[in-house]
């Protein structure tokens, strides 16, 4: 009986991370809030009307702190570029823009706040 029920836990475990697309609570909680700029829809909605092949994944900084990464392609001045923007997760179970990077090279922050503007819109352009 045993042996039942660590096979079960592990069925359960794998079967919760494929529905999530192993994405971690974290990570899950940023994609389905909604920003006080963008009301009208979760960072995945604006993620899915914005970016192609977008990920969410989640981690720990050298610093400590928690955070979330949204990754995925958009166009930028009539290029094909892959954008990552980073949430920082606090304490208060709140969280706030961290950095962008296009290509893997940081970017000012004015860029992240207006592409997370961008988004809010839905339009690809």
């Amino acid at each position: 009986m045993r042996n039942y029920v660590i096979i079960l836990v592990i069925i359960v475990a794998v079967g919760y991370n494929l529905l999530n697309n192993g994405e971690d609570e974290n990570a899950q909680s940023v994609k389905f809030a909604k920003l006080g700029s963008c009301p009208q829809m979760t960072l995945e909605e604006m993620a899915e009307g914005f970016m192609g092949s977008h990920s969410w994944s989640s981690g720990e900084g050298e610093d400590g702190n928690s955070f979330v990464n949204l990754e995925g392609d958009i166009t930028y001045r009539d290029k094909e570029v892959t954008a990552l923007i980073q949430f920082q997760l606090n304490n208060d179970e709140t969280f706030e823009f961290r950095a962008i990077e296009l290509n893997e090279i940081p970017q000012p922050t004015i860029m992240g706040l207006t592409l997370l503007e961008k988004m809010c819109e839905g339009s690809k352009k």
